[in-house]
């Protein structure tokens, strides 16, 4: 018997039951909390990424931002993971993909991708055809725009993880998105928390969710003189992105 039957008979038994029957009716439709994005494992990120202000297009008042980790390295266990930002207009964006070699450097994997992206929040996942990430390795993704004068460029580093087994026999037995994010973001898994998020969003939005794990992701960023504008802007976009 579901709860609705049992709220019509308690209101003819007793009416003082409908205030509580209600009550437990809000619950039982009320979507499980999102738990949120707090990251225990935050290793600074290198300078390719650290370094650099928040500049972007002159008259743009939120400048082209990641929707990552900046200031440390996040995690994901995707061999093809989906990359999110944001841009105040619509405009082509260039992605690319490097990955960190043994002594430090970068080496570019594969080719760039061009899109063109309008306003508000943008997704790239890695083609399929590409060959996947490897586990326990770190890598930077960066964006490039093209303003009138110059180009806006933004990076974020990432290490590919494995799968934590107690994760994936949970995801086994869970179907709702919401829930999916919550285990994602407990795991410190940000790109798939996050990708999860965005499903539940309108084109171009974050949705509750996403606008909820965008402002965890403010708080999570380490903190100076020159993080606090990026900081700022992320809270901007959970707030008018929602």
């Amino acid at each position: 018997m579901n709860t609705q039957v049992l709220c019509l008979l308690y209101k003819r038994m007793n009416p003082r039951l409908v205030t509580a029957c209600i009550l437990g009716l809000l619950l039982f439709l009320t979507p499980a909390a999102i738990a949120g994005f707090a990251p225990r494992n935050r290793k600074p990120a290198s300078d390719y990424s650290r370094t650099g202000g928040s500049r972007g297009c002159p008259g743009e008042a939120i400048p082209l931002t990641l929707l990552a980790p900046k200031t440390y390295v996040g995690y994901t266990a995707a061999s093809h993971p989906t990359f999110a930002g944001f841009i105040s207009s619509s405009a082509p964006i260039e992605f690319r993909l490097f990955e960190f070699e043994s002594n430090g450097l970068l080496k570019q994997l594969g080719s760039p991708i061009t899109k063109q992206v309008g306003e508000g929040i943008f997704q790239i996942s890695l083609p399929e055809n590409q060959p996947g990430l490897t586990t326990g390795k770190k890598y930077l993704w960066q964006i490039a725009i093209r303003c009138p004068d110059t180009a806006f460029i933004a990076r974020s580093e990432f290490q590919v993880i494995e799968m934590p087994l107690t994760v994936k026999n949970t995801l086994l037995s869970t179907i709702d998105v919401s829930q999916r994010v919550d285990i994602y973001a407990e795991a410190d898994l940000w790109y798939e928390a996050l990708a999860e998020a965005l499903k539940l969003a309108e084109p171009g939005k974050l949705g509750r969710v996403g606008s909820t794990l965008v402002q965890n992701l403010g708080q999570s960023e380490f903190t100076g003189d020159k993080k606090r504008e990026r900081i700022q802007y992320l809270q901007a976009i959970a707030i008018q992105e929602k």
